[in-house]
């Protein structure tokens, strides 16, 4: 049985208030030297018992600019408290090593000059044959990209 938002709630706040993590109201934050750190829990718009749970990741180092500031997340499917938080801190690990971070991007952008926007359109990209290395970025800009290759 999947856990309650309320159950949730309970259980993660001192969880990630030992981590160093800052609450506000359904969203807590964490930023270190290069990442902030953002898990999220948002309610849904057409029931009122569903929720989403949506972990992120902020690369601080990256300028900000209109619409575009660095910023990875996923949803994590809501199943056992105890799921969501080893699902959120795989999540955390994973994207705050800029090595990981960076190898990402990297092969993000060799994918897109296999598979331009205009393939893409066409319905001419086999996305099992070629899948996209990480969802994440098709919202990064060129200069966002680069900036994460040199960090």
């Amino acid at each position: 049985m999947n856990v309650s938002e309320e159950e949730l709630i309970e259980f993660i706040k001192p969880i990630l208030k030992d981590k160093g993590f800052r609450k506000k109201a359904k969203r807590w934050t964490k930023t270190t030297e290069h990442f902030s750190y953002i898990f999220f829990i948002q309610g849904s718009s057409y029931d009122k018992d569903d929720y989403y749970v949506r972990p992120g990741i902020i690369v601080n180092d990256i300028q900000a600019e209109p619409g575009v500031y660095g910023h990875f997340d996923v949803d994590i499917p809501v199943t056992t408290k105890e799921e969501i938080l080893q699902k959120a801190e795989e999540f955390f690990s994973q994207w705050s090593s800029i090595e990981y971070l960076k190898k990402t991007v990297a092969d993000f952008v060799e994918w897109e000059k296999r598979n331009p926007v205009e393939k893409r359109r066409a319905g001419e990209v086999d996305y099992v044959a070629d899948p996209v290395p990480a969802h994440g970025l098709f919202s990064l800009t060129e200069r966002a990209k680069k900036e994460i290759l040199n960090l």
